[in-house]
């Protein structure tokens, strides 16, 4: 069995082209079957808005300025891992 993975920190990155919201559909891992936008994990010495840029062009080959993002939100989740542990995350939306 594939180890779960835990993110305390996170980015998700909303694409935006024509008023119209532009989702990934997620096929593994956290999400898995689900429309959502695109982000991962901040690296060690990122900040979010470099995370939110590494991860659009890994996940969508897409080379964002910074100038473009636009901080949204920080959200804040408890997450309950499937062993019944729980935990909290926070996760900022770009």
């Amino acid at each position: 069995m594939e180890e779960e993975k835990v993110l305390l920190n996170a980015t998700l990155c909303f694409l935006v082209r024509n008023s119209k919201v532009l989702l990934g559909f997620k096929t593994k891992k956290i999400g898995k079957d689900c429309w959502n936008g695109y982000g991962g994990g901040i690296e060690e010495g990122e900040i979010p808005k470099q995370s939110a840029l590494r991860e659009l062009k890994e996940k969508t080959g897409m080379v964002a300025l910074p100038e473009s993002l636009e901080k949204a939100a920080i959200v804040d989740f408890h997450n309950t891992k499937s062993d019944g542990s729980t935990l909290f995350v926070e996760y900022m939306f770009i």
